[in-house]
């Protein structure tokens, strides 16, 4: 990501990008799948793709990859409000960073938590099964708060707070309840936090192709300027050498 587009300010106002726009729909139509799996076909799907603990007898690889996209079926109004926050944090988050850096951001989210969660499910209090996008969602609040600090966000559409409060209090929050084993989840949505931010201030950089050769040149650069040594022409060269007489 580039330096001088991390401080960005955005408002509510901004439109869903088409890109968004499609990860809503495809999540919306798992969702609705879902339900009629599990309500109308008794056909019990969550069950298999949510991700359990390394230990437990209804562990399978590929839940690593399926738990992100399911949600809780005897939920739908927390589905809801997942998909508001997508619709109100991923639009500027993704035109700070783009498509493909916005799609890492939020994937990456998704397997930090996992490794956390995982990493954590041995601890009493922190082995429940998971799923949904929660992590990477925390991941957007935070990340929005770093690149427009100052911006106004109307909590619960009625109390204005500036949006690196909400980043502060989203991960002051989380930590607590982690700390506390208040949530089950607590490890998961640490870990979609911190890989968020991680990428947010290390690798999204590091890694950056155009500035890795941006790096280069200038090392080049010094490198080639360092065979030359500059002389004042203007001051007057001191002759330690004795004087001669003829």
């Amino acid at each position: 990501m580039r330096p001088d587009r991390t401080r960005m300010s955005y408002g509510f106002g901004s439109k869903l990008t088409l890109l968004g726009k499609r990860l809503l729909l495809i999540y919306g139509v798992i969702y609705v799948l879902e339900l009629l799996f599990e309500h109308w076909f008794r056909i019990p799907v969550v069950s298999v793709l949510k991700l359990y603990p390394f230990k437990h007898l209804d562990f399978h690889v590929w839940q690593l990859f399926t738990h992100p996209f399911i949600h809780n079926p005897q939920s739908p109004i927390s589905f809801l409000v997942s998909c508001i926050v997508f619709y109100f944090f991923a639009g500027p988050v993704e035109n700070a960073f783009g498509p493909k850096r916005f799609l890492i951001l939020f994937y990456s989210s998704a397997v930090g938590a996992t490794l956390c969660g995982l990493g954590f499910s041995s601890v009493a209090g922190f082995n429940a099964p998971f799923l949904g996008m929660m992590p990477s969602l925390l991941s957007l609040i935070v990340v929005f708060g770093l690149l427009s600090p100052e911006a106004t966000i109307l909590l619960m559409f009625v109390l204005p707070v500036k949006a690196k409060y909400l980043s502060y209090a989203t991960i002051i929050i989380t930590f607590l309840t982690f700390l506390a084993k208040a949530n089950p989840h607590g490890a998961y949505h640490l870990g979609g936090i911190l890989f968020g931010y991680l990428y947010f201030r290390g690798p999204g950089n590091i890694v950056d192709p155009k500035l890795i050769y941006l790096k280069y040149r200038m090392w080049q650069f010094k490198k080639k300027r360092s065979r030359f040594k500059v002389v004042d022409g203007c001051q007057e060269k001191e002759d330690k050498d004795a004087p001669t007489y003829h």
